[in-house]
């Protein structure tokens, strides 16, 4: 059976109305790639390790990023890179730990682009000089190559004094407020989407109805009859 104009119309129309609200809210954007620094704490005096951890980098070919930290309660001994890195065919890798008061700088290159997606991109060590809770924020990302957008995660470190009894890798920080918030946020954000979707589907379907109307009216045999 051959198929009119108006009828391949509307089965488009269709099959567009049912991918837009069948599609999952997050496939309407590519994931962002991640770097989080993870939480850690100890007493004054010992040495621990802080994680920075990266997620969806796959085909990425580098990077770099500054760490800061609190100068007066941190001091960075060491910085590693790990697997993520390591496992490249072909890597490199460089930091200074006195980039700036504050601050350090950790480079890497994969020059076959051959990482995998996610995993842990470097440790660095910290000694823990004086008791507090430094925050341990990264800034002035670069990826290659470019056009990648980047979502950071900082951590922190928590120092307490020299009594403590229990091991730094026992501590786990409470969830805050802002977590709370980001998780409304990603609501706010899906339920927007959903409206959105509803809102082209119906325009799409009073669309149809509003060509329908106008195919019928026009036919030879479409006649206006008045009762006598």
């Amino acid at each position: 059976m051959k198929l009119t104009f108006t009828a391949k119309l509307i089965l488009i129309l269709i099959v567009l109305i049912l991918f837009l609200l069948t599609a999952p809210a997050g496939a309407v954007a590519a994931d962002d790639l991640i770097l989080t620094v993870s939480e850690a704490a100890g007493s004054v005096g010992d040495t621990i390790i802080v994680k920075v951890n990266i997620e969806n980098a796959a085909n990425t070919e580098g990077g770099q990023f500054v760490l800061s930290f609190d100068p007066e309660l941190l001091r960075p001994v060491s910085i590693e890179a790990e697997e993520f890195i390591t496992g490249s065919a072909d890597s490199m890798d460089m930091a200074n730990l006195e980039y700036a008061k504050g601050q350090l700088k950790f480079i890497w290159v994969t020059a076959y682009a051959d990482t995998d997606d996610s995993g842990t991109l470097c440790t660095v060590n910290f000694e823990l000089l004086k008791e507090g809770e430094s925050l341990l924020e990264i800034n002035e990302v670069v990826i290659s190559p470019e056009g990648i957008d980047t979502i950071v995660e900082p951590g922190s470190m928590i120092i307490l004094g020299n009594g403590v009894t229990e091991p730094a890798e026992e501590y786990e920080p409470e969830a805050d407020l802002d977590e709370a918030a980001d998780g409304e946020e990603v609501e706010d954000e899906v339920i927007g989407t959903s409206i959105v979707l509803i809102i082209i589907a119906v325009i799409a379907v009073l669309a149809v109805a509003g060509l329908l109307y106008t195919k019928i009216s026009k036919k030879p045999g479409a006649k206006h009859v008045k009762k006598k």
